[in-house]
């Protein structure tokens, strides 16, 4: 499987975000100066020329061309499948790798074969400090970052959140780490099946390092290895959009890691929500909420009953990145 010429494979996922994917391969580039890596950046059907841009500019890229959105956990597995490396990057194409960032990120993994993924400090564009690993979800969780306890109680709620966050300038062994910039031992990652592709995006990450985690592998915040990341660039075009694909992440994730009694709840909470949402934006402006934003809100509470039902097709256009 490995013939030893490739230490690290970095897998991009892209959508519509040309501009950023050439800054971001030309760090990579420009930063990685102790390992031999290869990149493969998987497009999923991108209309403002990234394709032809990364063609020119960066012949040596394996480039793998979907003509759907596949989102982002497909787009990683369709990487992974075709890799060379002993170790696969899931990186964003709005980060910029800061110098010899991913030759640490390896070393770390060469020097303790029980830690199973890796990641390292992310900066925001304006230089502050950004949060990229954490505890697993939970109803707690859940609670703290809950819209109305920072309506409600902004001070309390963030003395809470406050008090849950990772110090992410120390090293240390956590939870999870985002797939913004998340390196993971090959066979390991084969071993797991890849990420999960029920998935559309955001959640794969935290599920991929419970599994790590399930099997006796650590999941390393490494401090001395930093990236810049341009937060959530691709999927500035429809929030609104994002925050839905996101709820059924979430769901797919209660459901799969959740023991039953919290499973429960948790559903009810999301229906609750839902709801709650939906009337606060018909008080706010009745006229914005058409037949499409209804039946996204609708397709929320009808997934909380409906196992494994996947993104609905209206949602999936949007960009796979996330932050």
């Amino acid at each position: 499987m490995f013939d030893g010429s490739v230490d690290l494979s970095i897998a991009i996922v892209s959508y519509n975000t040309r501009v950023h994917m050439l800054e971001c391969l030309r760090s990579v580039f420009e930063s990685t100066l102790a390992i031999r890596f290869e990149v493969i950046v998987v497009d999923n059907d991108s209309k403002d020329g990234t394709v032809e841009a990364i063609r020119t500019s960066y012949p040596t890229v394996h480039l793998i061309v979907n003509h759907e959105n596949r989102g982002f956990s497909k787009g990683v597995n369709q990487a992974l499948s075709v890799s060379t490396g002993r170790y696969l990057l899931m990186l964003n194409s709005d980060t910029l790798v800061q110098r010899q960032a991913l030759d640490r990120m390896v070393a770390c993994l060469d020097e303790d074969p029980k830690i199973g993924a890796v990641g390292c400090k992310q900066w925001t564009g304006d230089g502050r400090l950004y949060q990229s690993c954490f505890p697993f979800p939970s109803i707690q969780d859940h609670l703290i970052h809950a819209s109305f306890l920072r309506k409600c109680a902004p001070a309390w709620q963030e003395m809470l959140a406050a008090r849950q966050a990772i110090d992410c300038t120390k090293s240390q062994d956590v939870d999870w780490i985002n797939g913004a910039c998340l390196m993971v031992r090959t066979d390991l990652m084969r071993a797991c099946g890849g990420l999960d592709e029920g998935y559309f995006m955001y959640f794969e990450d935290a599920d991929l390092c419970r599994t790590l985690r399930r099997l006796s592998y650590r999941v390393r915040h490494l401090a001395d290895a930093d990236i810049v990341h341009l937060i959530g660039r691709s999927g500035v075009g429809d929030r609104t959009r994002l925050n839905f694909v996101w709820e059924f992440s979430r769901i797919r994730y209660v459901e799969r890691h959740f023991p039953p009694l919290k499973r429960i709840i948790m559903k009810i909470w999301i229906a609750l929500g839902a709801v709650l949402r939906l009337i606060g934006a018909i008080g706010r402006r009745p006229s914005s909420v058409n037949d499409r934003s209804l039946g996204m809100y609708v397709s929320v509470v009808r997934r909380l009953w409906h196992w494994g039902q996947p993104v609905p097709s209206r949602l999936v256009w949007i960009g796979p990145n996330r932050g």
